[in-house]
């Protein structure tokens, strides 16, 4: 299977693009919560493909965590009080709900490790 062929890749890549559209239009951050938002987006696309290189079940089901780990993470920092202050309510609100879908995507996809 192509991972670009997955739901969970798919989303990871729209919501790492969503993640740094958003800072682009964003006032700069008073801390480092804006550089660690577009870290932990831009990890998951990357983390989620390494799932697909030959790693067996138990490197997919690692590579998968790691990169469930980084969406909680991103999804941490959208509920921070930092990144709300910088980011509207709303286009925050839409890139946690992303988030969360993409986490969902993520362990569907963990689930079917011993098939990749």
């Amino acid at each position: 299977m192509d991972v670009r062929e997955t739901p969970a890749w798919r989303k990871a890549i729209g919501l790492a693009h969503e993640v740094c559209a958003t800072l682009e239009e964003t006032v700069q951050f008073p801390d480092d919560s804006g550089r660690k938002l577009r870290r932990a987006a831009l990890a998951v696309p990357s983390l989620v493909a390494d799932a697909f290189l030959d790693t067996g079940p138990a490197g997919c089901r690692e590579r998968l965590s790691a990169a469930a780990a980084r969406v909680a993470e991103l999804r941490q920092l959208l509920r921070s009080p930092e990144v709300r202050r910088c980011v509207p309510g709303p286009e925050a609100d839409e890139l946690l709900a992303e988030a969360e879908a993409l986490a969902a995507e993520i362990r569907a996809l963990g689930a079917n490790c011993s098939k990749l």
